[in-house]
């Protein structure tokens, strides 16, 4: 008798399980710019196709040249994208953080990355094989449209980027790359937002030295705008730092 009622809850608790998998995946993807528009049941429905991962710190999720294979949504974490040159120095292009779609592409199953991704902490994820993903395009247009968006969004941020290299003093590039980070990637601490990138990462992003960068840190620091740490800054004064001028160092 007491077999037969285990057998009756079990499968009971493991479709409770499996269904409150899935409201949580749901909830991340209601509030991602990947599946914007779209209803929560729409959502349920892609959920379920998806896989979920979990990526240790350093650990590559994909890398430069590489055929696309998976789309990659962040639930915990933060990832950089990085490209190489033809002489082997690497450029960071992206912070992604909670909720950003991680290696997008539009007709991917023709692609190579174009960038490597990387963990900077550890990473709990939702995946779904591109394969799978170009049939849900097909049924969900929204998803392309999102898509198309995505990466609109970037080649804008990438073009104010170059504007500032040619047009900004290394101080207020750096104040605008800090701000971008907050936004993207900020985790609240307890004296300000965490932004964990090292000197060296911010000198890539910014176009300039880690000297001049650490030189910077230091008269924030001592001005109250930010603390530096070892591998991370903390923005203490996000208001002051959007009004860095030319002369200010």
């Amino acid at each position: 008798m007491a077999s037969s009622r285990l057998a009756v809850i079990r499968p009971t608790v493991a479709s409770y399980s499996k269904d409150s998998s899935v409201a949580e995946r749901v909830v991340l993807m209601c509030a991602s710019a990947l599946f914007a528009g779209l209803s929560p049941k729409e959502c349920w429905e892609i959920a379920s196709c998806s896989n979920a991962r979990k990526f240790a710190r350093d650990e590559l999720l994909f890398m430069q040249g590489q055929p696309v294979r998976n789309l990659v949504l962040l639930q915990t974490g933060s990832v950089k994208l990085t490209q190489l040159s033809s002489s082997g120095n690497e450029v960071i292009l992206w912070m992604n953080g909670q909720g950003d779609a991680v290696g997008v592409q539009v007709e991917a199953p023709t692609c190579n990355h174009t960038c490597s991704a990387r963990a900077m902490e550890q990473c709990h994820a939702l995946t779904w094989e591109y394969s799978r993903l170009q049939s849900l395009i097909v049924e969900y247009p929204q998803i392309r449209k999102n898509v198309n968006q995505i990466l609109a969004n970037r080649l804008q941020e990438l073009e104010e980027r170059f504007r500032e290299v040619a047009t900004e003093k290394v101080a207020k590039r750096l104040a605008f790359t800090l701000l971008r980070l907050l936004r993207h990637v900020g985790k609240e601490a307890r004296e300000g937002v965490q932004v964990s990138l090292s000197r060296e990462e911010l000198a890539q992003m910014v176009g300039t030295t880690l000297f001049t960068i650490s030189r910077i840190l230091s008269k924030w620091s001592e001005e109250g705008l930010v603390l530096p740490l070892r591998e991370a800054v903390i923005i203490r004064n996000p208001q002051r730092l959007k009004q860095v001028g030319d002369n200010d160092f």
